[in-house]
């Protein structure tokens, strides 16, 4: 930290003599070049004044000449008198060949100048042709002094002017400079958006506990649950807001030797010193308490929650990577307890982070050799409990771990960056068991496919996957597509999203668990969905609850106003049915009905036309 403040000292430093240097060396120049003018001003104006002498001493001296041979001092001296029209004129005197001196004219009084340079001019007095006498005329220094020195004066002034002027526009371009610099350097360790440290100010925060070694200490990692979610919910100006927000709260918890960092779009760390492992579990509440506060847009009120994965220091990390790992590790055990978990590091954390790479790399290996399958769950009419659908739940099983569930690694393949592959591998799967059906004449009703929204990162997946689609001839009369309200929500904004996409081609688009995120009746509105799904989690209180009846009975209204049809998931007794046709729901799908079936079981589900009980 030190270091870093000595080198921005230093370049302060170079920022201000360099500037100061060039100016030197301007000023030196204008110098000089002033000293040259000056000396040119100089020899002018003494040419002149010499000029002016010569022209009065040819004058005199063509008339001085009678004076000299008669030896008349008297008229010699009226004659000089006439000189006295010459303002350059210092002194006139007249003498005769043998040096002796006929007459002399003093132009005014004498002066310490005139002695400072010396100007005189000499002319022959003639007589007949013939030299009789000398005219010497010296001249006044002192008007050649008087405008040299003015000119040199008016420079300096103008050069000293120019000097300052220069001087302080140096100043405040150093100034500048020098503010410009300190505001990159807090850039270089700051987040712009809500003035947090970022990650390297962070990793010199906690260089410097280490250094310090005074007693224990806690790193948080903090990652906003469904944040995504809000920022294409509300806009990413409000998003930006919402963080800004957060970010003061968490502040306002520290002291001033802690320290509170942002790392992504949507995950802070938050280093806190001093302290013993109780307390520090016990501020992790507090943190959430503070998350919790409603923040409001407009008049809704966002209560946001977060994971939060704790490392201790330095009994978990020696060092500020083996901290930031070991938080990370916490984190992500968090991650998997759902919203609003946390979990302090545990050397189980390590294995289980090693164990979803090792999932990862046996995802790329069932990727290529096609250990992917496909169960459907049949979807009922409500009404007369004919079949109308089916949900395809992909399925893994590994050669030596045995059945994978699809909640333990498709979050593994988002991460990894497979879900992409994945999603296409469904769609050929989809494509295999219908043409099998086809082929055995039975009448296939569309089947339902779950999108996740990080198929769709790059601009390329789009097209790829419109593509496939094509290539497969799954249209719009095979496939139903599934969005979860994230996925709805991230993909809500953009013109050429993959919703907007495959809503022009004619496929029919089903936002999958409404009512569990961040639903309101302009995102339904805006994504013109075709099919609302009831989350389980309302379904299975409705028997006991009137609160949750109507809660469901509203959702049902809700779908209907806007031409949504509804499906209700995982019903699983009588009441539970009963209670959703009393309110209007217009399809079903639950173990009561059936359970996912493969390929085959499916495929005699089809040729039955009826569900088992």
């Amino acid at each position: 930290m030190t270091h870093t403040t000595t080198n921005r000292n230093g370049l302060s430093s170079n920022l201000h003599s360099a500037p100061s240097r060039e100016l030197a060396g301007l000023v030196l120049a204008l110098f000089g070049m002033l000293m040259l003018l000056g000396l040119v001003q100089y020899h002018g104006l003494r040419a002149s004044i010499l000029a002016d002498l010569g022209s009065s001493a040819e004058l005199i001296a063509q008339n001085t000449s009678y004076a000299i041979v008669i030896e008349n001092d008297t008229e010699a001296h009226e004659l000089l008198t006439a000189l006295a029209t010459s303002s350059n004129l210092r002194q006139a005197r007249l003498e005769s060949l043998d040096g002796r001196l006929l007459a002399v004219y003093a132009g005014g009084s004498t002066h310490w100048s005139h002695s400072l340079v010396l100007l005189k001019v000499s002319r022959p007095v003639l007589a007949f042709g013939k030299p009789v006498g000398n005219l010497i005329l010296t001249g006044s220094s002192q008007k050649l002094l008087i405008w040299t020195a003015v000119f040199l004066g008016v420079g300096c002034l103008a050069i000293f002017g120019a000097w300052l002027a220069s001087w302080f526009s140096a100043k405040r371009a150093a100034k500048t400079a020098r503010q410009a610099q300190q505001s990159l350097a807090w850039m270089s360790r700051h987040d712009p958006l809500t003035g947090c440290a970022n990650r390297e100010e962070l990793r010199a925060h906690l260089r410097e506990l280490q250094r310090r070694a005074e007693g224990m200490s806690a790193l948080y990692l903090i990652d906003l649950d469904d944040f995504g979610v809000i920022n294409a919910a509300y806009g990413a100006q409000q998003g930006d807001v919402i963080l800004r927000v957060i970010a003061q709260r968490l502040q306002h918890l520290l002291g001033s030797a802690d320290c509170l960092a942002r790392l992504s779009a949507d995950e802070f760390a938050l280093s806190l010193t001093q302290g013993d492992e109780p307390g520090f579990a016990n501020f992790s509440r507090k943190i959430q308490a503070v998350l919790r506060e409603p923040i409001f847009i407009g008049n809704i009120a966002l209560r946001p929650t977060a994971c939060i994965g704790m490392a201790l220091l330095p009994v978990d990390g020696a060092d500020e990577d083996s901290a930031i790992r070991a938080a990370s590790a916490a984190l992500s055990a968090a991650r998997l307890a759902g919203h609003g978990g946390f979990s302090r590091y545990a050397q189980a954390h390590d294995r289980e982070m090693r164990e979803r790479a090792e999932l990862a790399e046996a995802l790329r290996q069932a990727l290529a050799k096609a250990e992917f399958h496909l169960h459907y769950q049949p979807i009922y009419s409500i009404h007369d409990q004919s079949l109308c659908g089916a949900e395809a739940l992909l399925r893994w099983h590994h050669p030596t771990r045995g059945m994978i569930s699809p909640e333990r690694f498709i979050p593994i393949a988002e991460s990894a960056g497979l879900i992409e592959e994945i999603g296409l591998q469904v769609l050929g799967l989809v494509h295999k068991n219908r043409l099998e059906w086809l082929s055995r004449g039975l009448k296939v009703p569309p089947i339902a496919i779950n999108l996740s929204s990080l198929q769709f990162l790059r601009e390329q997946s789009k097209d790829t996957f419109i593509q496939r689609l094509r290539d497969l001839e799954l249209g719009p009369e095979a496939l139903e597509i599934e969005l979860t309200e994230r996925a709805a929500f991230e993909e809500i904004e953009a013109e050429d999203s993959i919703i907007n996409r495959l809503k022009s081609l004619g496929y029919c688009l089903s936002l999958d668990d409404f009512g569990t995120g961040y639903s309101s009746l302009s995102y339904l509105h805006r994504i013109n969905c075709d099919k609302l799904k009831i989350d389980r989690s309302f379904v299975r209180r409705m028997e006991q609850d009137p609160s949750a009846r109507q809660l469901v009975k509203a959702i049902v209204e809700v779908a209907h106003a806007f031409q949504m049809k509804t499906v209700a998931e995982g019903v699983e007794t009588a009441g539970e049915l009963e209670a959703l046709r009393q309110v209007g729901s217009d399809a079903v799908q639950g173990y009561l009905l059936d359970r996912p079936l493969d390929a085959n079981g499916f495929s005699t589900r089809l040729s039955t036309g009826q569900a088992s009980r």
